[in-house]
């Protein structure tokens, strides 16, 4: 068998597109987009592919369920040892165990689905435990999986991804327990992924047998499943090593000794899981694709109050610039304080050459003063600035639910490093004009700064003020020579703008805290086309399943082999409900030398084969190999009959019980004659 290249690489495609799927922001049906999301990934990754890179790998049959529902012990009774942990403690299941025939044994060990997963034959914790067993029948592998409902998450996922990766899911549930929550959550989903599913009912009490498992069909029906086997295992005393009678399992036994030695019935079985599974693909991706789009209009919309926002706090930064508000507050009288202390005949002579422009001694501290005064002025108005569109743009975005999410790693005041980056850009800018005056001289170079934090047309002037234990007023005369000077102005306008390109550039880092946050919510722009695209290539080519797993039917087997596999040569047949079709009933004349390996033969002839059409039944479309699909009015919620013993018959019995009954009339008959 060939791999179906094209279809592969649609599958990966798809992948990689919902890698790219976000749905953080709570809308509705949000919840459920990421659950299928995740699902749908894990199914390409722990299923579709391996299954098609490999199609001839045996069925993989999951026996998983809720905590106590004795999957383990189930597990070991079918194979006749306790090669799978089970007890009162919980979790019992840590890690997932696989048993499948020695010739198999090497497939399942090395590949098979789970890729991912590691092997190991002493079931180390997050690993699949591989054993062989001759009591398996070649072709199948049976895996016990972790608690659905584990009260460890670990435990939860990864028998979630189990049972993803099953070819058919043996859902293990107890009559106390087979209406809880949890597992039925994880048949719907199973349901939507196009599984198939058989169900297996223990711990029944006798007299309660025809009322539970009568309710449990109409569950199943009511969700989709009336055509999954269900099989019956009454309350039973466990033997010396923890397994239960022979006779407890002998309906599945056989029913899975048949799947495996029917090529016929393993193919459908795997082909009817990987079809249905891709033919759900594209209802799940529409929907993906629809949750999709409302995150990215969500998002868009809080992205434009981003814009609107700082929009409005860059022009109340320019416009606090431009009006002088730089040049308020202890920065007067730090320049005072220089000015008056000579600062500013030190300017004027260097202005005119005659003195060498350099500022020393307290000179030259003051006017360092006068440089950390106009760095901490910029310092006030940036955060204030920031800080107050911050809380105006997280008050915005709290009016939504979207917004409060977006919103919550955030606050609503700047950043914490609003301060630093501001006076960064401070410094940076008195940098900068210094650079700018010819020679080095900062005596020069401090007027620039100065006017560039007035507002246009305005004196550094004033007031008497404290210099030198006295008093003086700074002379107007003095000051116009300098501020008006055409040079001077000139170059404060540069520097001004330059100031603010800093400041602008510091306010556009904080912006980006918020579009970051976006980012990290907003699925990147083309991922419902990616998906769209990637379906319409598995569209294309998932015709292809249908002739992947077509094997030719081996002949019937030898049934005294088939005596040894099940442990007990007279055994009653499950019978078929009243008004069911059958379903693959196969007609066997085959002589037989020994009167029990006759009246065995006789049976398992009347046995249904294992009736693997589960889908739901109102979708209208047509089963994998060209059989009619079964529908409602058929008794296919009776597709396969409760374990034996049943309920003996009573007044108030119900009809399975009376059908279990007649079964086990008809099977002491053929005992009869085979004696």
């Amino acid at each position: 068998m060939v791999p179906p290249r094209q279809l592969i690489q649609g599958l990966e495609a798809l992948r990689v597109a919902l890698a790219d799927t976000r749905f953080h922001l709570p809308l509705r049906g949000a919840e459920d987009a990421a659950s299928t999301a995740t699902s749908l990934s894990a199914q390409i990754d722990d299923y579709l592919v391996p299954r098609l890179s490999r199609p001839e790998t045996p069925p993989l049959l999951v026996i998983g369920g809720s905590t106590g529902g004795g999957k383990s012990t189930l597990l070991n009774t079918l194979v006749g040892e306790p090669v799978s942990p089970a007890g009162v403690l919980r979790p019992t299941t840590r890690s997932p165990v696989l048993v499948c025939h020695p010739d198999d044994f090497g497939t399942f060990l090395v590949g098979g689905p789970l890729p991912s997963l590691p092997r190991s034959s002493d079931g180390k914790r997050g690993s699949i435990r591989v054993l062989e067993s001759g009591a398996v029948p070649s072709g199948l592998a049976l895996v016990d999986a972790p608690d659905v409902d584990s009260v460890e998450s670990e435990n939860r996922e990864l028998a979630g991804r189990l049972l993803v990766a099953a070819d058919l899911w043996i859902f293990v549930t107890t009559a106390a327990r087979y209406a809880d929550a949890v597992p039925w959550d994880l048949l719907r989903a199973a349901v939507a992924r196009g599984a198939s599913i058989a169900v297996v009912l223990s711990r029944v009490n006798h007299l309660a047998h025809a009322t539970v498992s009568t309710h449990l069909r109409e569950l199943l029906r009511d969700e989709g499943l009336g055509a999954a086997p269900l099989f019956v295992i009454e309350q039973s005393t466990l033997d010396e090593r923890g397994l239960l009678p022979e006779q407890a399992v002998r309906s599945l036994r056989m029913w899975a000794t048949r799947l495996a030695e029917s090529p016929a019935q393993r193919a459908r079985v795997v082909r009817q899981t990987v079809t249905d599974a891709l033919a759900a693909i594209g209802d799940r991706v529409d929907g993906l694709a629809d949750a999709t789009r409302a995150q990215r209009e969500s998002v868009t919309t809080l992205r434009s109050s981003i814009g609107t926002t700082f929009a409005a706090a860059d022009a109340r930064l320019r416009s606090d610039v431009n009006d002088g508000v730089l040049f308020r507050g202890g920065i007067v009288g730090r320049w005072q304080e220089f000015a008056g202390n000579g600062g500013l005949a030190a300017i004027v002579e260097a202005r005119s050459g005659k003195g060498g422009g350099a500022l020393t001694g307290p000179a030259s501290m003051r006017a360092s003063r006068v440089r950390a005064g106009l760095v901490g002025g910029v310092v006030r108005l940036f955060t204030s600035i920031v800080d107050e569109a911050a809380a105006e743009l997280v008050g915005s975005w709290k009016k939504t639910p979207s917004g409060t999410v977006a919103a919550e790693p955030l606050g609503d005041r700047g950043s914490s490093g609003a301060a630093k980056n501001a006076a960064e850009a401070a410094r940076s800018w008195l940098d900068g004009i210094d650079a700018s005056v010819d020679g080095g001289r900062k005596a020069s170079a401090l007027p620039i700064a100065i006017a560039a934090a007035l507002r246009d047309g305005t004196l550094p002037v004033g007031r008497e003020v404290d210099v030198a234990g006295g008093t003086v007023t700074l002379s107007a005369e003095l000051l116009a020579e300098v501020f008006e000077d055409d040079e001077v102005r000139a170059a404060a306008h540069v520097a001004r703008a330059d100031l603010l390109g800093r400041l602008s550039a510091a306010l556009a880092a904080e912006q980006r805290r918020y579009t970051a946050r976006l980012d990290e919510l907003d699925p990147p722009a083309g991922t419902i086309d990616r998906l769209r695209d990637a379906v319409r290539l598995i569209e294309r080519h998932r015709h292809e399943v249908a002739t992947l797993f077509i094997e030719a039917a081996r002949p019937v087997p030898d049934f005294a082999a088939s005596a040894a596999v099940t442990a007990s040569a007279a055994v009653v047949a499950p019978s078929a409900v009243a008004g069911a079709p059958a379903v693959g009933t196969a007609s066997v004349e085959k002589p037989a030398a020994d009167p029990a390996v006759g009246a065995l033969a006789s049976m398992l002839a009347k046995l249904p084969e294992p009736n693997l059409d589960l889908r739901p039944t109102s979708s209208g479309k047509e089963p994998v190999d060209g059989a009619p699909a079964q529908t409602r009015d058929t008794a296919t919620v009776e597709s396969v009959t409760t374990e034996v013993p049943a309920p003996s018959p009573s007044a108030g019995s119900s009809e399975p019980a009376a059908q279990s009954a007649d079964g086990a009339r008809a099977a002491d008959s053929a005992r009869e004659e085979g004696r």
